[in-house]
Formats: structure tokens, C-alpha cells, sequence
């Protein structure tokens, strides 16, 4: 559980710089980060995806609570807080990192059992026979 979702490659990056007349050729380490898939992405990139993923567990929990408006509020409070040090900063990316690890599994079980196509399917199912008994209601009840 303690293992990052990021993990850090260090690459170089060259520069020539000038002293006095003389050339210097300098290396700087630069960090690159790679997200889960295992593509190269840049380390803002990666915690703008755990500030997402901050805001929205924050959001949900915030709705299941309080309804909307908390759920608007958590959201904010909760993507604002991971920019913070100390523990509401380290409390807020960590939220972030289980929103994206449940992201993950997510997409893994839907892969698997094609949850979504289902979901689809169905909620278009309730609908048209909502629809239907809502018109025949209206038919008796006149």
C-alpha cells in the first residue's frame, strides 16, 4: 500500500554555458515521471491527476454527507488542500492516490466484465418502461 502509483526516472539534460570566454558544457539531472501505464509524463502532469483525483473523492464523499452543495465544496476544499504541506497536504494526495488506484481497478473490471455496455443497456431499459407507464398513468387518470 506504501508503494507510489509514480515512479521517478532521472534523465539528463545538457546546456552549454559560457564563462569568461570559455565554453562549459554543463548536465543537469532533470526528474521525469511515469504515470501508470508506463508512458513518460511530466511530474506537473502527475499531480494535476492526484489533485483530480483529490477533488473528486472529496466531492463524493461530500455528496453521500451533505448533498450538493458540501459535495461542490469538499470537492474544491479537497483539490485546493493537496497543494498544502504538512498533514492536510499529505491526507489530500493521499486521498488522490486512492481515487486514482480505484480509477484503475475500475477500468480493469470493466475491461473484464464490460460493466459499462451493461450499465448503458440497462439504464435505457428503465427509461423506455418509465416512460411508458408514466404515459399510460396519464391515459387512466384522465
Amino acid at each position: 500500500m506504501g508503494e507510489s502509483k509514480y515512479s521517478e526516472v532521472q534523465s539528463k539534460e545538457t546546456s552549454d554555458v559560457h564563462f569568461d570566454g570559455v565554453l562549459v558544457h554543463e548536465v543537469t539531472p532533470q526528474t521525469n515521471t511515469m504515470n501508470r501505464d508506463g508512458n513518460d509524463c511530466s511530474e506537473e502532469e502527475s499531480v494535476r491527476s492526484q489533485r483530480r483525483g483529490a477533488g473528486v473523492l472529496c466531492g463524493v464523499l461530500g455528496c453521500l454527507i451533505g448533498g450538493p452543495i458540501l459535495a461542490a465544496a469538499a470537492a474544491v476544499g479537497g483539490a485546493h488542500a493537496t497543494k498544502k504541506d504538512g498533514c492536510i497536504g499529505d491526507s489530500a494526495r493521499a486521498f488522490g492516490d486512492v481515487a486514482l488506484t480505484v480509477k484503475d481497478k475500475a477500468k480493469k473490471i470493466d475491461e473484464n466484465h464490460d460493466i459499462k455496455t451493461m450499465a448503458k443497456s440497462t439504464s435505457k431499459e428503465i427509461y423506455t418502461r418509465t416512460k411508458a407507464a408514466s404515459k399510460e398513468f396519464c391515459r387512466t387518470s384522465n
